[in-house]
């Protein structure tokens, strides 16, 4: 496993697009997280205050939602990853090498089970620094008590990456991939769902992945007047069903047109 992944660290790594893209990730989400605070509302929302976003342990749910807003920024990356195996015609190569259908794929799974740990480590790390200088309270109950958000969000961007990896190795192309990828997420799926009944639409693939990690609770005046549901109920085991249907659909994909 980790001799695949060095072979795979190598390829990506060489490619300046790579860093462009997780440099980007890393500078957007810092970014948009430290100027949240800064806002001002108005009217019926002027009593709101975002400040208890940024301190334990809700600094977990505001920083996991915040951070999901750029997983399409990891996909389009992903896709471009791929798409440039058929463009460079490594994917022969490496048969050429003795490697199996399987092996390819599992070595790619293995990269993006890599890529989600490590923008999860960074969310988690922000989260850490962040939290302690927010916080007036210092204690493991209050630092530690939403946690799962960052186990939640490590599955949800690794459904990303899996449904980008089935774009790119569908297409083969970067630019019809990224084009695919971005419509069904952001126009196709959303024009089904308003056709469907929200007990449908909800547990659609991009949905449902999305409210993995749903908007977090609007407090006003001590009261709490939206709350959203926990990280790992039935969204969670229903993204990592779509992350293997992604993964397996890639599979099928590969073994026919080896054939």
């Amino acid at each position: 496993m980790m001799k695949r992944l060095s072979i795979e660290l190598k390829k990506i790594t060489r490619y300046p697009t790579f860093w462009v893209f997780i440099g980007l990730y890393v500078l957007m989400v810092s970014l948009l997280f430290c100027a949240f605070p800064t806002i001002k509302f108005n009217g019926p929302l002027s009593a709101l205050t975002l400040k208890s976003y940024y301190t334990f342990p809700d600094i977990w749910h505001t920083l996991t939602y915040i951070a999901g807003l750029f997983n399409l920024m990891l996909g389009v990356m992903v896709v471009i990853l791929i798409t440039n195996e058929f463009t460079f015609r490594t994917v022969r190569q490496n048969i050429i090498d003795g490697w199996s259908v399987m092996d390819f794929l599992s070595a790619k799974v293995i990269l993006l089970l890599f890529l989600a740990l490590c923008t999860t480590i960074f969310v988690f790390i922000f989260g850490i620094v962040y939290g302690v200088i927010a916080s007036p309270i210092m204690d493991s109950s209050a630092i530690f008590s939403e946690v799962s958000y960052i186990i939640a969000y490590f599955v949800q961007s690794l459904a990303y990456l899996c449904f980008a990896l089935f774009m790119g190795t569908l297409f083969k192309k970067a630019g019809m991939g990224i084009i695919f990828f971005l419509v069904y997420s952001k126009i196709v799926e959303p024009l089904i769902g308003w056709k469907l009944p929200d007990t449908i639409s909800d547990y659609l693939p991009f949905h449902n992945i999305s409210k993995l990690i749903d908007i977090p609770a609007i407090k006003i005046g001590g009261m709490t007047i939206y709350h959203s549901d926990s990280p790992l109920g039935i969204h969670f085991i229903l993204t990592l069903v779509y992350s293997a249907a992604f993964v397996s659909a890639t599979y099928l994909l590969l073994k026919k047109r080896d054939n």
